[in-house]
């Protein structure tokens, strides 16, 4: 639980004072009066949605000992804590989370791109918690307020943060990376998702590539060599820029690698992958399936080494990562092999989504459960498009789609010869997959976040129970 004095809450928030409480030192931060433990302070943080100065007394009421608010607010008299006003009670927090981040001397890792960003999270936790205690993002708490309150978990027994970063503008990731100082930074991809906000890859490339820009003179960039709007970054880090890549890329245009794939062969549930370079030859297993997941997972052993943790302890904790939730876990529900990929959808995810469905060697028939991908822009009638024709090429014998963008996914897919059937409402898709499901099929299910395919997941699921009774 981080402490802070009145005069460090001052200076870091850059408030004024407003009211001078009777506490030597106010320990733990709080932005929700319904979890606030007395000795808080409370942040009055104002969203499209919700206004914190609304609770304030009722944090008040709980044992706050400071609040921190950017209007004018009714306090009582009698309460003895701290009131400061700052113009932007969000800013502050941030700048409150940074101040306590630069108490601390030890690596801070950004990562950021397209596709993979919570997977390649989670995996370079793992490999850092060889060696102590790792602070990481939490679920997608990867905004202006979610990343602040990462930070602000760091305590004298942290060994490693490891903190993602979301992108919904220009200027939203070097903000972020202002807040956490990174020393090592992570860009995965460069894909389609935000040409919506952004207008061009070439304009999300720069907003991401802020991340790399922030980072110090003693800084590493660890970049994805196969992809050039990614690798190009590395010409702008102020430190040492380092790249992986699924093959050496001896025949191919781009930057030599430092870390790359030798062999990758599936077994089972698992990759088991061969790696070379500038640490030497080694291998590991690694329990998500996909080429993309090798990818990601190269970007994590590529920060462990950097930091000098040794081939085998990469390999050790690449290969006790835990699949990340909604991100291609694999289910078999009454004789049915389901690939949950519901977190979120793009172009690119889709198609490695697919390229595991097809390596799939179940008996039966392969199915794909597509829901619009969103964020596309003026390209997203041909993305949907050029979907649906990817379903075919990888094999699958039917489609079901949904959402309005997924009427153009159907076209693509049954122009190819797959049998495809659209759906504007969800329970009329279900009704038909469910009477179309046999045991020996595989069915990936995935959309982008805000089309909530795990609905159609938790369906599938009930065959279980169905199946028991």
């Amino acid at each position: 639980m981080p402490e802070f004095t009145n005069e460090e809450l001052i200076s870091a928030t850059n408030g004024k004072l407003v009211r001078s409480g009777n506490q030597e030192k106010i320990g733990g931060v709080s932005i929700d009066s319904r979890t606030l433990v007395p000795g808080d302070v409370f942040f009055a943080l104002k969203g499209p949605h919700f206004d914190g100065h609304d609770y304030v007394e009722a944090a008040i009421n709980k044992g706050a000992a400071a609040v921190i608010i950017e209007k004018e607010i009714s306090i009582p008299p009698s309460w003895p804590g701290t009131v400061l006003k700052v113009p932007d009670t969000r800013q502050a927090f941030g700048y409150l989370a940074r101040f306590h981040r630069l108490r601390f001397e030890l690596p801070v890792i950004g990562i950021t791109g397209s596709n993979g960003k919570t997977t390649t999270k989670e995996l370079i936790a793992a490999i850092l918690a060889q060696r102590g205690n790792v602070v990481k993002t939490e679920k997608n708490y990867n905004n202006e307020i979610g990343l602040p309150l990462t930070l602000l978990k760091i305590n004298a027994a942290t060994k490693a943060v490891v903190v993602e970063m979301g992108m919904r503008g220009k200027g939203q990731i070097a903000y972020l990376a202002e807040l956490a100082r990174p020393t090592l930074g992570v860009i995965t991809n460069i894909g389609l998702t935000h040409l919506e906000l952004l207008g061009s890859q070439a304009a999300i490339a720069e907003a991401k590539g802020e991340l790399i820009q922030a980072l110090p003179p003693s800084g590493v960039a660890v970049l994805n060599g196969d992809d050039p709007l990614v690798s190009r970054m590395g010409r702008a880090c102020p430190g040492q820029p380092l790249f992986y890549r699924l093959s050496s890329g001896k025949d191919e245009a781009g930057p030599r690698p430092d870390l790359f794939a030798v062999a990758i062969t599936t077994k089972g549930e698992r990759e088991e992958v061969t790696v070379d370079g500038r640490w030497g030859k080694f291998d590991f297993s690694l329990p998500l399936l996909g080429r993309h997941n090798v990818a990601n997972a190269l970007a994590a052993a590529l920060v462990g080494l950097s930091l000098g943790l040794t081939p085998a302890e990469v390999a050790q904790g690449l290969a006790g990562v835990q699949n990340v939730e909604k991100r291609l876990r694999k289910l078999e529900v009454a004789g049915i092999t389901v690939l949950d990929d519901t977190y979120n959808a793009s172009p690119a995810s889709v198609q490695a989504a697919l390229e595991v469905l097809r390596k799939l060697n179940n008996p039966g028939r392969k199915i794909a459960v597509l829901g619009d991908m969103l964020e596309l822009g003026p390209i997203s009638k041909e993305a949907h498009w050029q979907t649906g024709a990817l379903v075919a090429a990888s094999g699958c014998n039917a489609l079901f789609a949904y959402g309005p963008l997924s009427l153009a996914t159907k076209e693509g897919a049954a122009k190819n010869g797959v049998f495809a059937r659209h759906f504007s409402s969800k329970e009329e898709l279900w009704q038909e997959l469910e009477a179309y499901l046999s045991p020996g099929d595989a069915v990936l299910i995935k959309g982008s976040r805000g089309m909530a395919m795990d609905e159609v997941v938790a369906k599938v699921i009930t065959l279980e129970r169905e199946g028991e009774q």
